[in-house]
């Protein structure tokens, strides 16, 4: 009887012991800044995936093809824009060094996009770019810029802990670009009112951003120093030398996909895949990003303050498994029908496309928050080439594989396999490697304080 309620009274300490621990958990900082990410993020995204199933009935696949080439292009301006030093806001340890970077941020996107503005006009007047109309170039040229304002400012949120503004930003892009989206739908714009309505949801969503630096130019407006300033960039020379390039890589590789698809294949094929890899990311939009943020403002503080970072790795890498199984074994057995279930006959490739990628996207989704550890682990020349070895798995089978076999779409599926099941082995390899550079750095860490003990 005395070994029965000692047991009973170890099982209701041990109970209380973990409810206690599970309590801190979520009560921590870590979880309180994902819980106001991902609030702000799962609306947005709730609005649009809500208004999807209705906007796949107004816009064909072609036309759905045609806006998401203007993400791409905008995304890749808007990417070089800064030469990559927006990505290095929550890096220093001062406020007044990071605003230094904030101000030579916009000064180099200025440039950029003015001289991105020259080349595209002289494209339209030379006519090498038929079709290419001048609203569309308009709209490129004034979307980038817009992109820009939007990426410097939720760098700044990350490094300040101000989670709320990012998530009203992308609240705010949301409602303005899907409601419009529909509302031009009934105005017969077409392809036209796509990329007008997403232009307007960038252009409204980065106001809060633009008043925020307002405010910031008086609070540091004594914070001005060219040799500092030049300091700085020397010091984190790494973002235009190897991060740059990483992201052209990257941007580059999304517009030679969508070449190579619209050259081999067809706009409708190109719509498609492009629908099935958006609605593939829905985790990764909900969720991913929203910890992506959260673990680079933790992780940034830990290496500042030489504390272990492979906690924080394994419980982000754990929560985002345990997510993803479930939803992406859904589509990757039924992805067809619930696709024409939800978006309807049009889209039935889409969906068969989807069950392809599906254990691709979800690698890509579990690996996805920890992919700025080799900025804050000066890791990035090993980074940009895994990226040049994932763009060339997406970029060489579709140019091979219809040079050699055909362009129907039964080989579009098969080129799209190739891509898919490579993608997710490398990813896998990628993981596994920077688990090691992490747990290099905390073993450092371990030796470091043993000999100063």
């Amino acid at each position: 009887m005395v070994r029965i309620k000692t047991k009973k009274r170890d099982f209701r300490i041990l109970s209380a012991m973990s409810l206690k621990s599970i309590i801190k958990h979520f009560k921590s900082e870590y979880f309180r800044s994902l819980s106001v990410l991902l609030s702000g993020t799962i609306i947005a995204q709730v609005i649009g995936y809500a208004l999807a199933p209705v906007l796949t009935r107004l816009y064909s696949t072609a036309e759905m093809g045609e806006l998401a080439l203007y993400m791409r292009v905008t995304g890749f301006i808007a990417a070089i824009a800064t030469l990559r030093y927006e990505a290095a806001l929550p890096l220093p340890k001062y406020d007044g060094h990071s605003y230094l970077i904030y101000r030579i941020s916009l000064f180099f996107s200025i440039i950029v996009i003015g001289i991105s503005s020259m080349i595209l006009v002289s494209l339209v007047v030379s006519g090498l770019t038929p079709g290419f109309s001048w609203w569309y170039l308009i709209l490129l040229v004034f979307g980038s810029a817009a992109i820009v304002v939007i990426n410097i400012g939720t760098n700044w949120s990350i490094r300040t802990g101000t989670f709320s503004v990012i998530s009203r930003q992308k609240i705010g892009n949301s409602v303005f670009s899907n409601f419009l989206k529909w509302g031009f739908a009934y105005l017969s714009w077409g392809y036209f009112g796509l990329i007008l309505a997403t232009f307007i949801g960038y252009f409204i969503s980065c106001f809060e951003f633009i008043f925020n630096f307002r405010s910031l130019k008086k609070k540091f407006s004594k914070v001005k120093s060219r040799k500092k300033t030049w300091v700085l960039l020397k010091d984190h020379r790494e973002f235009p030398l190897v991060n740059l390039p990483h992201i052209l890589v990257d941007h580059g590789r999304d517009i030679l996909i969508a070449t190579f698809i619209l050259v081999y294949f067809s706009e409708s094929v190109y719509g498609s895949y492009s629908h099935s890899y958006a609605m593939l990311r829905i985790p990764t939009m909900l969720i991913g990003v929203s910890l992506s943020q959260v673990f680079y403002n933790q992780a940034v503080k830990l290496y500042n303050e030489q504390q272990r970072i492979i906690p924080l790795m394994q419980k982000t890498i754990g929560t985002l498994i345990a997510i993803s199984v479930i939803p992406f074994s859904i589509l990757y057995l039924y992805g067809e029908p619930i696709f024409v279930w939800i978006f309807g006959e049009n889209w039935s490739d889409a969906g068969s496309y989807s069950e392809t990628m599906s254990f691709w996207l979800m690698i890509g989704f579990i690996i996805s928050p920890i992919s700025a550890l080799p900025m804050i682990l000066k890791k990035q020349r090993i980074a940009f080439i895994f990226g040049i070895i994932s763009a060339l798995i997406q970029i060489i089978p579709l140019f091979v594989i219809p040079e050699m076999c055909g362009k129907s779409n039964e080989y579009f599926i098969l080129t799209l396999k190739v891509i898919s099941y490579s993608q997710a082995l490398w990813f896998l390899l990628v993981l596994v490697i920077y688990f090691i550079f992490v747990y290099q750095h905390d073993n450092q860490l371990t030796k470091s304080s043993s000999l100063d003990n």
